[in-house]
């Protein structure tokens, strides 16, 4: 406690010694597009109020650092006195540029004002700081002078504005931008000379690391916490404000801000409760209800910004009714089509009070805009295909619709609010339909007889970017006007003599007055992936479609390479000739596939089929004609058989079973895969370790101990390598190599940079047996750091008695690379520097050589310690008192 406050006294006393020479306290540069290549820009700061250093004109660069450059002056529009002697600045131009492209858009003005404690945070003065801003601007060169873009605009200048010692402070730009573009908000240094960002953490610290606290930014919304200052005194910081079109950056706007830390505050902030975010469909009308409060009563007043207010049509509105210490503000918008958009609206609403300090909070919400659903979906089968119609999108502004289908009316529906994709959810994508008018369509795209086929149709916006709920499901089955294939089954596996047996169902719905009988099949037969398709044989003509065989055994054909391809056309005879009435869809035999591993074998299969197999029977004998045993059923199409033997021969076939919807259709429809025999083999490295780790800083070592995966989990594991690194996540190298699979421990030690160090992390592979050499997995990685430890006395007497004579780290200090100690007067004047952890200050002016009087000195260290992380700074300061008597 005692520290604290010394240390307040003491950079209040650098503060107050500096306070006439302030001057660029932030600002920002803004920009709107007029037309072509011509922008209007706006570079506002704040200043102190009669500086001497007060500009009527500000210099601006339109390109700085490239080879084209363009620049000019711009005359102070106005300036607006306000509270504590600030003062914003507006200077207003236009300017033309000469070409597209990326234009970097800044300002340089001498210069900062002192006392910014986290500018020069070990010693300097921030009114030794160019003041510079930043902006980007992009036009795109593919559109040239159509390709413009407005930067972010804001509702709210920092101008003064002030926290309060132990209170919570947050602040919002409230930035919104004119072209709709998102947003993304990120803390960066600001800027100085050639506005090039403050060296970090040299010249320049976040305001937490001088003035405590947690300080963050919301990426999202921009809202600054800081939670919570404890030193007064003078901080700034940036914010970088990015645009993105279509996710591609666009432009940004740096805005720099100084708050001014207070002590002895006795307002507190107001609170506004928080908003949830919202989802309604276009056309719909919304109305939220903000509350805002005061525990001290003050006067309040909330303002909304956001795009909903900027727009051109059915612009949101917002209201307020308040009395001291609580306020009620009401959101309201009556959504049109025309908000539909990718993305979510933000809107952010500020609370301010009027106490001593002004204080304010922020709330925001996001509010996404989405399509009414498409209604009045009717699936018809015709023919091959089905019919589909619907009525036409409520919003006349959809670019058109997509189709999907799904198999049966077993499905769930996505929550609209939040993006989707159908074929997530088991639909397929069918066709997109450009243009609002066009709501009909003949989907022939690979359907099956048999199959219940269930439709969803959503309306499309942005140029597709944005899509509609799905729409009621409708339904449909084509008729069974064709031939069915039901089945191909492996009968013999041969490369020379292999057989399929072939099947389908007869077409019941055949309009026989149309295509009258005779009737016969051909049977058509590829093997080489749909490539080559020959026919391989004709059924007997019938006159009667009920009597035409529906059964095929393809004989003396090669069933072990590859899988065999089948589909059935269906002839009526008509003036003598044969005419085609349809085919039915592909079907090919259940192809087996293996892959052997240690002690198992790994089973797969594929398979194209117009029916739905829902389950797989894996069959299994020790030889290729010997006995087949069931190792049970499946619903995929994979399976791992294991606990076998290596070297020994396993042979295996899969069973299917599957149906069809059409319940007219016989099922189950049963196929047998071809016949496939392998051998198990150690292919896989044994399990890896578990590792465990003992540090010990006094001792500078490290005792790694493991587990022996042969006690749980391998039972073949011969050595183990140990690997290791200083530097946490980065590569490990091998350290050591232990051929006894009991000795699971190893002692540790290194050095880094000359000093003794147990930071570090290892990781632990186990090794087969010599025959097959197989590595695991890295075990888990453990790590152990360094125990640094630093830390100075706060009181000494160089009077040359031999006690406390030397200002020096109190020793033993372990794990120190090096220091970067300053020493300061009461006035902030340097008296000692030293970059030795080991120095050894006798109380003398480092610059005149002479004894510094007895008093009270600050002192500012950084000292870099070894860590996991690599070296690590850490800040110590604090002060110390030096007796000469």
């Amino acid at each position: 406690m005692i520290r604290l406050k010394v240390l307040i006294l003491f950079i209040s006393l650098f503060i107050v010694n500096f306070s006439f020479a302030t001057h660029n306290r932030g600002g920002e540069i803004t920009y709107i597009h007029l037309s072509g290549l011509t922008y209007e820009f706006t570079i506002t700061t704040c200043t102190d109020i009669g500086s001497s250093t007060d500009r009527d004109e500000l210099y601006i660069d339109f390109n700085l650092g490239t080879s084209y450059a363009e620049q000019d002056t711009f005359q102070r529009a106005n300036f607006t006195p306000l509270l504590f002697n600030h003062q914003k600045n507006i200077y207003i131009g236009i300017h033309t540029f000469t070409s597209a492209g990326t234009h970097r858009i800044t300002i340089e003005d001498p210069n900062r004002n002192a006392g910014i404690l986290n500018i020069y945070p070990t010693g300097g003065n921030s009114d030794d700081i160019v003041f510079a801003l930043e902006s980007f601007l992009i036009i795109d060169p593919f559109q040239g002078s159509a390709g413009g873009n407005n930067s972010v605009q804001f509702d709210n200048c920092p101008c003064p504005e002030i926290a309060c010692v132990n209170k919570p402070y947050s602040y919002n730009p409230l930035a919104y931008d004119l072209d709709d573009d998102s947003l993304s908000y990120e803390l960066v240094a600001p800027l100085g000379v050639f506005a090039v960002a403050l060296s970090m953490p040299a010249v320049y610290v976040y305001p937490n690391s001088i003035g405590g606290g947690n300080f963050s930014i919301d990426p999202v919304f921009g809202t600054v916490t800081w939670n919570n200052p404890m030193i007064q005194g003078e901080f700034n910081y940036a914010i970088k404000i990015s645009e993105w079109r279509n996710g591609n950056f666009v432009g940004s706007v740096i805005r720099d801000i100084q708050v001014t830390v207070q002590g002895n505050c006795n307002n507190d902030p107001p609170e506004i409760t928080p908003l949830p975010d919202t989802c309604i469909l276009a056309g719909d009308n919304i109305s939220i209800n903000i509350l805002g409060t005061d525990i001290n009563n003050d006067n309040l007043q909330m303002l909304a910004s956001g795009i909903p207010f900027t727009l051109n049509s059915n612009p949101a509105v917002f209201s307020q009714v308040s009395s001291p210490g609580l306020i009620n503000g009401t959101f309201a918008w009556q959504t049109t089509c025309s908000h539909i958009k990718p993305g979510n609206y933000a809107v952010m609403f500020s609370l301010t009070d009027d106490g001593i300090p002004v204080f304010s909070d922020y709330e925001s919400m996001l509010i996404k805009v989405i399509p009414p659903i498409v209604t009045g979906l009717l699936a018809a089968p015709f023919g091959n295909g089905v019919n589909l119609s619907w009525d036409l999108a409520t919003c006349s502004n959809a670019d058109g619709y997509n189709i999907y289908r799904i198999i049966g009316a077993n499905f769930t529906l996505p929550d609209c609010c939040s993006s989707f994709d159908l074929e997530d959810y088991g639909f397929t994508f069918v066709k997109q339909i450009i243009g609002v008018n066009n709501n009909s369509y003949f989907d022939n795209t690979s359907l099956t007889l048999g199959i219940d086929y269930c439709y969803v149709v959503t309306a499309i916006y942005n140029y597709g970017q944005v899509e509609s709920c799905p729409s009621d499901t409708s339904c449909a089955r084509l008729k069974k006007e064709l031939p069915v294939i039901t089945n191909v089954s492996v009968i013999n596996t041969d490369v020379l003599s292999g057989a399929d047996s072939v099947l389908w169902s007869i077409p019941t719905e055949l309009d026989t007055l149309q295509y009258p009988g005779p009737y016969h099949y051909k049977i058509y037969y590829d093997s080489l992936a749909n490539t080559n398709w020959s026919l391989v044989a004709s059924t007997a003509s019938s006159q009667f479609i009920s009597l035409t065989d529906t059964v095929f055994y393809h004989t003396n054909i090669n069933t072990v390479s590859s899988t065999n391809n089948y589909y059935i056309e269906l002839y009526f005879t008509f003036n003598g000739a044969d005419s085609l009435v349809g085919q039915t869809n592909l079907a090919n035999s259940i192809y087996l596939s293996s892959i052997p591993n240690d002690n198992q074998i790994s089973l797969s299969w594929n398979e194209q089929v117009p029916w739905i197999n829902t389950s797989y029977e894996i069959f299994r004998s020790t030889s290729f004609s010997g006995t087949y045993i069931s190792l049970g059923s499946i619903n995929n199409q994979n399976y791992l058989d294991t606990g076998l033997v290596n070297g020994a021969e396993y042979c295996y076939y899969v069973q299917s079973d599957g149906y069809y919807t059409d319940s007219s259709i016989h099922s189950p429809l049963i196929n047998k895969s071809q016949i496939i025999c392998d051998t198990p083999i150690d292919l896989t490295a044994p399990c890896a370790p578990v590792v465990d780790i003992a540090g010990d800083c006094i001792k500078g070592e490290n005792i790694i101990s493991w587990t022996n995966p042969n006690n749980h989990c391998s039972d073949d594991v011969m050595s183990y390598s140990v690997y290791f690194t200083p530097i946490q996540d980065s590569s490990m190298t091998l350290i050591a190599t232990i051929s006894d699979v009991n000795d699971t421990t190893l002692i540790h030690y290194y050095t880094f940079n000359g000093t003794q160090s147990v930071a570090g992390c290892y990781a632990i592979t186990a090794i087969d047996s010599i025959q097959y050499s197989n590595e695991s997995v890295f075990s888990n990685t453990v790590c152990f750091d360094n125990c640094p430890s630093y830390w100075f006395p706060n009181v000494f007497s160089p009077n040359s008695d031999s006690e406390n004579d030397y200002f020096m780290a109190l020793e033993p200090f372990s794990y120190i690379e090096s220091i970067n100690l300053v020493i300061y007067n009461r006035w902030g004047q340097i008296v000692f520097s030293s970059l030795d952890p080991f120095f050894r200050w006798d109380g003398t002016n480092q610059e005149s050589n002479m004894p510094v009087p007895s008093g009270v000195y600050y002192y500012v260290c950084t000292v870099n310690s070894i860590r996991l992380s690599g070296i690590e700074p850490v800040n110590l300061s604090g002060y110390l008192h030096l007796f000469r008597e």
